[in-house]
């Protein structure tokens, strides 16, 4: 399978120049069996059925007997601490464990992943992504100098950004209380949507991906934040498409210059921020 998976990595390649360029991006589309029914839930609340013990020894069986008769809940923790062994994984199980398997081995050939979660999908955010289990890995290597696994544009502008969701993400989903901490951690996490979030017919050059998460990084889009324009809304878009319209016509020249060269000089960063800090000015 590996070398299967190889092969198909190798073709994701980039399009011919004078076809238009542009980069071919592997994408995984898999379904795991039983994926939404086991949403959310660990292994150890998995629960077996008694049918499960059927190929066990019948001094096992007898003992499973006796917790199915006392209401004894057939736990991998409880049957741990009464040293009977789990059972072997059902069909379906073996199949989650083999698609998983695969995933992993793609995983272990390519420079990065974005994992995209249904469930967030659910939620209404756009891209649904997972940064505890979506990986960068960026090396420019002797043999390698042509490429790169990002724009230096981004590379320089977002600096830690996937730490920061990440933390800003964990804090929000593990505390309740109401502290002032946890609430600039929620701004936070709800400004780096704000900027990503995209439609599913929406497309966004380079230079405009630079402007958002220029502006969710300094701060500026918290007032859309508090004011009602939250990932997703219909205000929140037409904040964010407001500011790329005023960037793009006092700034165009430097966003034409991150489009072409995929790269911010200081001067056209300063530009940008200087821009969007008296957009923002005005609108108050």
């Amino acid at each position: 399978m590996r070398g299967y998976f190889s092969g198909i990595v190798q073709r994701a390649a980039r399009f011919n120049v004078k076809k238009g360029g542009g980069s071919v991006t592997l994408v995984l589309l898999s379904t795991l069996p039983n994926s939404e029914e086991n949403s959310g839930e660990g292994e150890e609340e998995q629960v077996y059925e008694e049918s499960d013990f059927d190929a066990m020894s019948e001094k096992i069986k007898t003992r499973i007997a006796l917790l199915v008769k006392a209401n004894v809940a057939l736990t991998p923790a409880i049957l741990a601490k009464i040293d009977i062994p789990v059972p072997r994984p059902s069909e379906a199980e073996d199949k989650k464990r083999l698609a998983l398997q695969h995933v992993d081995d793609l995983i272990s050939m390519s420079d990065g992943q974005v994992w995209l979660d249904g469930a967030l999908a659910k939620e209404g955010r756009s891209p649904p992504l997972d940064p505890s289990r979506s990986i960068t890995r960026v090396g420019v290597g002797a043999d390698t100098r042509n490429c790169r696994a990002d724009a230096p544009a981004l590379r320089s502008l977002v600096g830690s950004l996937r730490f920061e969701f990440q933390q800003s993400m964990d804090m929000v989903d593990t505390s309740s209380s109401a502290s002032e901490g946890n609430a600039k951690q929620t701004l936070r996490r709800d400004a780096f949507l704000l900027a990503m979030h995209q439609r599913a017919d929406e497309k966004r050059k380079l230079s405009e991906e630079c402007v958002s998460l220029l502006a969710a990084s300094r701060g500026y889009l918290d007032n859309i934040l508090r004011e009602g324009g939250m990932p997703g809304t219909l205000q929140g878009e037409e904040a964010m498409q407001n500011l790329l319209i005023h960037v793009k016509r006092e700034a165009g020249e430097v966003l034409a210059s991150i489009d072409d060269t995929l790269d911010i000089t200081e001067d056209g960063s300063r530009i940008l921020e200087e821009t969007i800090s008296k957009y923002f000015d005005i609108m108050q």
